[in-house]
């Protein structure tokens, strides 16, 4: 017997937001709800619809690697037009920029709203140009990592400013693919990797940067940059609400950046690969509680229900929600699992299951030959770290579990 159904009417679930999260809540979803043909099977009336502002999945992951080698950045972005599962007639892609999301819609920036029944928030968070794309076709992000190929190309010296992740792993593709360019990454505290690792771990990273050839300014604030980043003065990154980061470039040519000991350091080309915003101010729920929605993201439930009873029908997964401290494809997968399964298990009127909590992990990939590891309060040996190390970066792994080249297997919720 297959479980009851609530309701013979359409039921309409919005998922907003794509990539790892959101096309993982997609697949699922499908795999629950749409992917047999089996005519005995009852299920109900169901619209699914994907919002996103870019036509295609981009492997984020990869993205420094990207800029430094645009063949291999090439092959990160999957258009949606090439998922076949996709193109089901229950499922609708809309492509637009969420500007709010209130009770039983989602609205867009072109005007449109989306109403749903249940909703899965993905929406990610927000980076500045390059590392945020502005592009939101195949086509557009080409040109966009071409681009910032060839300024990097052409600068001797290259300044980066932030030593978070992006920031490290930007500096060693960098310097890793133009061994012969000046290098120096930037960083305020006197080590790299903010968030919840040993001092241990910083310190491989620190080494295994010397190693390759990066110069390091640890310790050290930017005050000033003259001229400044091409659209946005240095020090608004907080204050910019109105235009999305992505939209905003952080990279300025022959820039000279004004430390707080009174040092400059010059520069071919600065690149700030500082801050992200988070996208919770989207939302707009009336009985929701202002401390729900953190520095951090959405307070959610195990369940991933976004953490206010009012609302059981939204969920949040992914960088949005403040459920990981660092913030990780994986763990982002990993809660639209749990938000996709609970959100057909409460169509199908099964009692919702809650996810697990992992540890705290990084996996730095600086190079293709340098790499670090921790996992917990572990940090793991170079030679373990390789064997879940992949040429490209990953790539080929995320399009298999996110089932973007074959289609989803049926799965019965019991």
């Amino acid at each position: 017997m297959s479980p009851s159904v609530k309701s013979a009417e359409a039921i309409k679930i919005v998922v907003a937001g794509g990539n790892y999260a959101g096309l993982n809540a997609m697949q699922h979803l499908y795999s629950i709800l749409l992917a047999s043909n089996n005519e005995s099977i009852q299920r109900p009336s169901i619209e699914i619809t994907l919002i996103d502002q870019r036509d295609g999945f981009v492997h984020c992951i990869g993205l420094t690697r990207g800029l430094t080698e645009p063949e291999f950045g090439a092959n990160l972005w999957v258009p949606y037009s090439t998922v076949s599962w996709l193109q089901h007639p229950s499922i609708r892609l809309v492509r637009g920029t969420v500007t709010e999301i209130t009770p039983n819609a989602v609205h867009l920036s072109s005007g449109q709203t989306v109403a749903f029944d249940y909703l899965i928030i993905a929406l990610g968070l927000s980076r500045f140009a390059p590392i945020g794309l502005r592009s939101s076709t195949k086509a557009e992000y080409i040109d966009e990592i071409a681009e910032t190929h060839t300024r990097i190309q052409a600068a001797q010296t290259v300044a980066i400013v932030g030593g978070g992740a992006v920031g490290i792993e930007l500096a060693a593709d960098v310097k890793s693919d133009f061994p012969d360019k000046q290098v120096t990454l930037i960083h305020s505290r006197a080590l790299p990797v903010p968030g919840p690792f040993k001092d241990e771990f910083r310190h491989m990273v620190v080494d295994i940067l010397k190693e390759i050839g990066v110069d390091l300014v640890l310790g050290e604030r930017v005050i000033a940059q003259t001229p400044e980043s091409e659209d946005m003065s240095y020090n608004t990154t907080k204050e910019m609400n109105c235009t999305p980061p992505e939209l905003v470039g952080t990279m300025s040519s022959d820039a000279e950046l004004t430390l707080a000991s009174g040092r400059t350091i010059r520069a071919d080309l600065a690149i700030r690969c500082l801050g992200t915003l988070n996208k919770s101010s989207l939302l707009h729920l009336p009985l929701a509680a202002n401390d729900i929605f953190g520095a951090d993201g959405i307070a959610v439930k195990d369940t991933m229900q976004i953490d206010c009873d009012a609302y059981p029908h939204i969920y949040a997964c992914g960088d949005i929600s403040s459920r990981a401290l660092v913030k990780l494809a994986g763990v982002g997968m990993y809660g639209a699992f749990i938000a996709a399964r609970n959100v057909a298990r409460s169509i199908l009127s099964l009692p919702l299951e809650d996810g697990e909590r992992y540890p705290p992990q990084l996996m730095l990939l600086m190079g293709k030959d340098h790499f670090a590891l921790q996992l917990g309060d572990e940090i793991w040996e170079k030679e373990r770290t390789r064997e879940h190390v992949h040429e490209d970066m990953g790539l080929r792994r995320c399009i298999e579990c996110l089932s973007l080249h074959k289609e989803p297997e049926y799965v019965r919720l019991d």
